[in-house]
């Protein structure tokens, strides 16, 4: 069974990178205004750029941004 693992692998292949979204944080700013601040505007930048597509928003005001 592991043989037939292994060569499935190759076929699986990596998936497509995501790109950061320029909106994402923006879009925030415009949603939740009263816990955005820009500090955490820039953290939700860096987030964004070091983790695109997983950006975790936590329940907090102001806002915090880890990655998934």
């Amino acid at each position: 069974m592991p043989i037939r693992i292994l060569l499935l692998l190759p076929l699986l292949g990596c998936p497509e990178p995501f790109e950061p979204d320029p909106s994402f944080c923006t879009d925030l700013m415009e949603t939740q205004p009263g816990c955005m601040t820009e500090d955490n505007l820039a953290e939700c930048e860096e987030a964004n750029e070091e983790c695109p597509g997983g950006v975790l928003v936590m329940e907090s005001c102001p806002l915090q941004f880890g990655c998934s």
